[in-house]
């Protein structure tokens, strides 16, 4: 199995205390496979240079000699570079490109392999739903990180096949396989982020008192494209009121937009009169390892679309604290409702109260509101979640039990030690089935497109020209070598080498012409290889366009 990575480097980073959940995504990942991956050889196949760079100082800092190890093959020509490869990798859904491109490569070719974050935007439903349109087949995967990511995806494909067969008839069917593996972190870091002189560093920087129970949310403060802040206000509210017990809620993250922190902090204000509410920006330099070890309970009851598969509960439990979170998208896959935390239950109108929705979205392309207008039915069971806090507020047994099966499900399922496995277990999988039998085409003999946005010009604009060149057609040299290295001289001459022969060999081609003194074109070609004949048409056409030769049809009695 030889896998390759396409890999494109992140151009967000962090910007105002604001992290780009896709780009940590996929950092974390590439680190994580160079740590725990078993090859001795990383292939990338870059965007640009500054990719490639970027690649190979993440080997370095996981501790891989990206000199040696990391291997960069240049993505302007798929013919030569990817012909070796069995399973090519994209961290996002944007496959369909591999796919068209595999179509220039003869053989079987690679299987393509790509991860979807989210499913929300039209950017991504988009991307997933072109791939309704390209030469794929079973030997392919998009990578769900949750089981309601997958269904998301699947149902996505389902809308598209419905349009297709009805348009045009048929029974088509997304063959593109959906498998399932979670996003991964690295557990010991999390433990370290928790231990007791930690605990109460950051506790006394925040003032809170031995007998203070801290509800911990980590995460985007916008109620926009995370979580709406209301139902755990209210929640965390009742609860502390139930209990008579202090209670405290931090909020450690940052605001997007910047206008959602007023918001936020009246809402607050007007709900949490018994629970102390704190914001802490991700970037205050009194928490360089963010509030972990402050917390007693974690909390998030995301009601966004956005939402994917949820690390954040993940972290939580890794750090060992019991997750109160919504019974929602991939949350429900990483916290056992009774077991590690509670799953509050979670509602939404029925699917023909949506379709309103998908217009106002198309028609004024505006995401955000899209996002905000399906938050804003969705209901999450503020009562559940008051009770579950409640639970745990009044027993810290329960707590400490909660902690323990959580940090030991982080450490067992959700470690990058087991995802990584993963990955490249199902790389082996696609890339065995590939090998298994010869690949029919997908597309039809002789098509003439790379792709149906990049057709072969001379085909599609064929109309253009008064004629075009043929066999019988017959051409005579006109220059001599020194007039030809003249020509050749000038860049704006020879502009795009890669589809011409070399300077010398143009020449040498001008001799044969030269010898035969006058030459049907057919017989030119007819000693070269069928697979030269491409470039040897357009040397013909370079020649007659610059003048070092003409032509005339055998029924024309003149050079044209």
């Amino acid at each position: 199995m030889t896998v390759c990575l396409q890999y494109n480097r992140p151009l967000s980073g962090s910007l105002e205390g604001e992290i780009y959940g896709f780009d940590v995504a996929v950092t974390n990942l590439l680190s994580a496979w160079f740590r725990h991956g078993a090859t001795e050889k990383f292939l990338c196949r870059p965007g640009d240079l500054d990719s490639f760079d970027h690649f190979k100082q993440l080997a370095a800092a996981a501790g891989v000699d990206a000199e040696t190890c990391c291997i960069g093959l240049n993505p302007n020509y798929p013919q030569q570079n990817l012909n070796g490869i069995s399973c090519l990798f994209r961290p996002d859904p944007l496959i369909a490109d591999l796919m068209w491109r595999r179509q220039q490569l003869p053989g079987r070719g690679f299987a393509a392999c790509g991860l979807v974050h989210t499913m929300s935007g039209m950017r991504i439903t988009q991307a997933v739903s072109d791939l309704c349109l390209a030469p794929s087949d079973e030997t392919d995967a998009l990578i769900c990180p949750s089981r309601a990511i997958r269904d998301a995806v699947r149902r996505l494909w389902e809308i598209n096949a419905d349009y297709l067969n009805h348009r045009f008839g048929g029974t088509f069917t997304s063959p593109i396989q959906t498998p399932v593996i979670p996003l991964g972190i690295d557990s010991d870091k999390f433990a370290a982020l928790t231990v007791p002189e930690k605990r109460a560093a950051q506790r006394a920087a925040l003032g809170v008192a031995e007998d203070e129970i801290v509800i911990l949310f980590v995460g985007r403060l916008s109620f926009a494209t995370k979580a709406h802040p209301l139902p755990l206000f209210i929640a965390a509210e009742r609860a502390a009121r139930r209990t008579g017990k202090k209670v405290r809620l931090v909020m450690f993250g940052y605001f997007k937009p910047q206008d959602m922190e007023p918001r936020f902090r009246a809402l607050a204000a007007d709900i949490c009169k018994t629970v102390r509410v704190d914001f802490v920006m991700n970037g205050d330099a009194r928490f360089p390892d963010g509030l972990w070890a402050a917390g007693d309970i974690f909390a998030s009851l995301s009601d966004n679309v956005q939402e994917s598969f949820g690390l954040t509960p993940i972290e939580a439990m890794a750090c060992g604290l019991p997750a109160v979170v919504t019974d929602w998208d991939g949350y429900r896959d990483g916290v056992r409702n009774g077991v590690d935390g509670f799953l509050i239950p979670t509602l939404t109108p029925p699917p023909a109260a949506g379709q309103a929705i998908a217009e106002m979205y198309y028609n004024q392309d505006n995401y955000g509101v899209a996002l905000t207008a399906t938050s804003q039915s969705t209901v999450v069971d503020i009562e559940w979640c008051a009770q579950a806090l409640q639970v745990l507020i009044e027993n810290p047994e329960t707590r400490r039990a909660y902690a323990a099966n959580g940090r030991a499900r982080a450490r067992d399922v959700f470690d990058w030690r087991h995802i990584i496995p993963a990955y490249e277990n199902l790389w082996h999988e696609l890339s065995e089935k590939r090998l298994a039998t010869l690949r029919p085409t997908l597309v039809p003999e002789n098509w003439p497109a790379a792709h149906p946005a990049y057709v072969n010009p001379w085909h599609m604009f064929a109309s253009f020209p008064t004629t075009r060149l043929n066999a019988d057609d017959i051409i005579g040299i006109l220059m001599d070598d020194n007039d030809i290295d003249m020509i050749l001289s000038h860049d704006m001459n020879y502009f795009v080498p890669d589809m011409l022969l070399p300077k010398t060999q143009i020449k040498e081609l001008a001799g044969v012409i030269r010898r035969a003194q006058s030459a049907r074109i057919g017989d030119v070609l007819a000693p070269f290889p069928l697979d030269q004949h491409g470039i040897l048409w357009r040397c013909v056409g370079w020649m007659l366009k610059h003048g070092v030769c003409a032509y005339q049809r055998p029924s024309q009695g003149a050079s044209a």
